[in-house]
């Protein structure tokens, strides 16, 4: 289960122009269920998705995957392990140059065929 509370986000707080990006947002997502974020551009579903893996931390509230703070640093391959990332383009993968290679690493890698 995926659980956000409160959630904030803000890019650059120290500066003198701050970005808030996400404002109070709560969800809840359970186990099987399918969910779509949209929105316009800017509205920050890229900044929300990067808080279920910890790619991004909040400012402020939590987000919990199946019980596992992701403030915690010490649990970050635990929440990455639970949840993956593809992101729009290929030549912004992280591993692999093609989204099927990208999506293949992981299990590949835990020993899933």
């Amino acid at each position: 289960m995926i659980k956000i509370n409160d959630l904030y986000f803000t890019y650059y707080p120290e500066s003198e122009n701050p970005q808030k990006a996400l404002t109070a947002v709560s969800l809840s997502i359970k186990e099987g269920e399918f969910v779509s974020i949209i929105g316009q551009n800017g509205s920050g579903k890229t900044t929300l998705a990067k808080h279920l893996n910890a790619i991004l931390t909040p400012t402020k509230g939590s987000v919990l995957i199946d019980g596992i703070n992701t403030r915690n640093k010490e649990n970050l391959w635990d929440v990455r392990k639970k949840v993956g990332m593809v992101f729009q383009n290929p030549e912004n993968q992280i591993i692999c140059s093609t989204v099927r290679s990208d999506i293949s690493f992981g299990p590949e890698n835990l020993g899933i065929n």
